[in-house]
This record gives C-alpha cells, structure tokens and sequence, in this order.
C-alpha cells in the first residue's frame, strides 16, 4: 500500500523499513512494525558563556588534578594480541594506492605551500570529510564546521579547553576512555563518572541536579569498553536534557564504521536540527594510527568562533599528507 501510495518500488519500501529497524527506529516483530519509544524532539542550540559561545579559555594546565574520580574508570589497554583495541588490520591497508596518492599531492604542491598550513586544516580535506559525514553518518555539516587535528585526544584537549572554564563540570562514561578522564583533570574541570548499561551512557535524574555538566562526553556507537549502543530513545533524552541544561555533548564516533550486522548506525550529531553536539571523528582506525589526522565537527552556531581559536594557536602542517586523504576520500 505505501508503494502504491508513494510511487516508488516494494522493495525500495522494505529497504527502508530494514535500515529503520536497523538503526533502532523501530520495532518489527509477527505483527507488524511499530516506531520505537521516544522521549520527544528537542528544539535550540544552548546558551554559552561569552557573546562568541567560548568559554574564557583558561590556560591549559597539565596535569592538574581534578574531582577525584574512581580509578575504574580507566580502562587499561594492556597487549592482547589480535584483540588489542585501537589497532586496525595494518597488512590490508592499501599502501601503494596511498603512496600513489601522496606523490600525486607532493608533485601538485606549489612553494607557498611549504608554508604553515591553514590552522584549521585544508580546505579540499575539509570538503571532502564534511561530504563522507553527510552521505556516511547522517551528520548535518558543511566544510566550514570541521576543523583537522591530529588525533581524538588532541580533539578532546581542544574541546574541553574551548567549551568549558576551569571547575565546571566534564561527564564521563564509567567505565570509559582514560584518555577522556585525563584531558578532563588536565583542562581543570570536575569529572563526574556517568554509569554505562547495555544502553549505553545512563544519566539519572539525581544526577542532572547533583552535578549538572558543561560537557559530556560519551561513545554513542561503540562504548568504549563495553561495546554497548546507545540507544535511540537514550539518544533523544540525552539530546533534550543537554539542551536544556545548557551542556555541549561530545560526540565521540569511536568505531562507528565498523558493523558486523546492517549498516552503520546514524550519529547524534544529526538526529534534531541544531544539535548541542560538538562531533569528534578519526582516520587513525579506517586508515592507520600513525597518519595522525582526525577532526572535530563543531555546531554552525560556534564554527565562526572556534575558528579565531584555532587561529591563535599553532599553525597545521602535513599539506601533502591532508591532501592525499581528500583524494583517497573522494575515490571512495
């Protein structure tokens, strides 16, 4: 019926309803297909302190100590072998198409750029990653919200001191990424341990009055290190509540290309209109470890500030390097 009604193909109808049950959307079962539960649709970017949406960006203080936080929340990434996180299939990457590539970007390069790169990254690379997270991750984006760094801690460092002053509150999964919890104590804020289940990050109310956050920072599509999802409708509530606390999410899209069953799942980042998430992504595991590129997708609200910044800090490097990896995005 909805074939006929839509003009389209049957098949292209149930192709839909699979990546709907597939990203959580809703539930099929014997008797038909119901959407799944939903906490309602959230609606504004939130205030931030300062008329630019910055936070003060006190100095960054290495080292420093926050909130004492339960020492289980870091997840020790000792040697396991094939199991060891982190580490991709180095033997299958492509190496010659990816030395082909980088002479290509060196013979193109012209003497200006030798020079300090764009602080914000290429522009070619930053085009071409903001059209992968259109088409890939449902993210909603253009070039001028993403920004190159040289790695999802170096993106969280950047966040955490752009985001939020010294003493406001940072929340973690719990368990959770160690490199969270030291870019949380280094940046000087409180960090507040969140409790994971197989849901993923599991807020209560008691703890949106206790210690309501500037920033939370979770792993939506694979927590790191149960493996749970968050789910849609955990999704929503974490989005509604954010926003109306004032917080920023950060999204970490921590091993969202790799799905053993159905496609990948969309991220947060693109589910409402003007979502409070500040989107982190890395080519250190679709790629390898050692190219030392990834990105942060910030709100269109903030780019503009963010952007003047990024540009009172160090100047980007590796033009060669980012421009090989526009073209290896665009090959597909």
């Amino acid at each position: 019926v909805l074939a006929a009604e839509l003009g389209v193909a049957r098949n292209t109808v149930l192709y839909a309803y699979e990546q709907l049950a597939s990203e959580g959307f809703v539930l099929p079962d014997r008797r038909g297909t119901v959407v799944a539960g939903s906490t309602g649709v959230p609606a504004a970017l939130p205030v931030v302190d300062g008329q630019d949406g910055l936070s003060r960006r006190a100095r960054y203080l290495r080292g420093v100590a926050g909130q004492d936080v339960n020492a289980a929340l870091v997840f020790p990434a000792d040697a396991m072998g094939a199991f060891a996180p982190g580490v991709p299939a180095l033997d299958e990457f492509p190496l010659a198409q990816w030395r082909r590539m980088l002479e290509r970007a060196w013979r193109a390069l012209t003497p200006r750029q030798l020079n300090y790169g764009d602080p914000a990254g290429e522009p070619a690379l930053r085009m071409a990653i903001a059209e992968h997270l259109r088409v890939a991750r449902g993210v909603v984006c253009d070039a001028g919200q993403v920004f190159i760094t040289d790695g999802t801690q170096s993106s969280l460092d950047v966040c955490l001191r752009a985001f939020a002053d010294q003493g406001e509150t940072l929340w973690i999964e719990h368990p959770g990424y160690g490199g969270a919890l030291a870019a949380g104590r280094g940046a000087g804020l409180q960090v507040t341990g969140i409790a994971v289940d197989m849901d993923g990050i599991a807020p209560t109310h008691a703890d949106w009055l206790a210690t309501p956050p500037r920033l939370i920072y979770t792993t939506p599509s694979h927590q790191y290190p149960t493996g749970s999802v968050l789910s849609p409708a955990r999704r929503m509530a974490l989005l509604e509540r954010a926003r109306a606390a004032g917080a920023l999410i950060i999204e970490d899209d921590y091993d969202s290309e790799f799905r053993h069953g159905g496609p990948p799942l969309a991220a947060m980042q693109g589910l409402v209109a003007d979502a409070p998430v500040v989107y982190l992504g890395t080519f250190s595991k679709t790629m390898f470890p050692a190219l030392r590129i990834a990105f942060i997708v910030v709100p269109a609200a903030l780019a503009g500030a963010f952007a003047q910044m990024q540009a009172q800090g160090a100047a980007r490097g590796r033009v060669a390097e980012q421009l090989a990896l526009a073209e290896f995005l665009r090959s597909g």
